[in-house]
């Protein structure tokens, strides 16, 4: 029996050692549980490189400040248009009242010719253009605005027509050409030659002999 206990207790003085050994080594794997866990560290963002968000909101902030420029520029650019087409405008009306005023000035510089010419051709014709009237069934017949002729060309600036000879002692007109229709009328007792191209225009005729 003490053989028996003995034994049992030199097995047990035996085993506790290697018990102990063991023990620490499994302690020694397992985590402890009191020391905080490390978290993966967090990659800063590059600060040289802002991310594509701020870039986004400086491109916008730049878009913003650069648009009153935009703007300014433009209107900028309808003025000077606006005032261009003015200027335009403006040259054009003054070249038509110019134009307008030297065809004025001609008309009046054309009738007063025409006037003193009258005057010179009444004085040459003793005022009544030597007491000849085309009868006034003839003048019903051939003469008037209705009844139109066209005039040969000839040197001694005569012509006949309705029975008549006719003398104009001015300068056939540059204007006329001898292929317009004419016609004789009675204006103010005195005769005149009328182109209807430039019915503006009188030619002062007598009868001849």
């Amino acid at each position: 029996m003490k053989l028996v206990i003995s034994a049992a207790l030199l097995a047990l003085f035996v085993a506790t050692p290697a018990y102990a050994t063991q023990e620490p080594e499994k302690e020694k794997d397992k985590p402890r549980q009191d020391e905080p866990k490390k978290e993966p560290k967090k990659q800063e963002p590059d600060r040289q490189q802002p991310p594509e968000k701020e870039r986004q909101q400086e491109k916008q902030q730049q878009d913003k400040q650069k648009q009153p420029d935009r703007d300014t520029h433009k209107r900028d650019q309808e003025q000077t248009d606006r005032s261009r087409q003015a200027d335009k405008q403006q040259q054009q009306e003054e070249r038509e009242r110019a134009k307008q005023n030297r065809e004025r000035q001609e008309h009046a510089q054309q009738v007063q010719r025409d006037d003193h010419n009258h005057a010179q051709q009444a004085q040459r014709d003793g005022g009544n253009h030597n007491g000849r009237r085309i009868r006034e069934e003839d003048f019903r017949t051939h003469f008037g605005r209705e009844h139109h002729f066209r005039v040969a060309r000839r040197d001694d600036r005569r012509f006949n027509y309705g029975g008549y000879w006719f003398v104009y002692n001015n300068p056939w007109p540059s204007e006329w050409s001898y292929d317009d229709d004419v016609y004789v009328d009675e204006i103010d007792g005195e005769y005149y030659l009328i182109d209807t191209v430039h019915p503006g225009f009188r030619l002062s005729i007598v009868i001849g002999d």
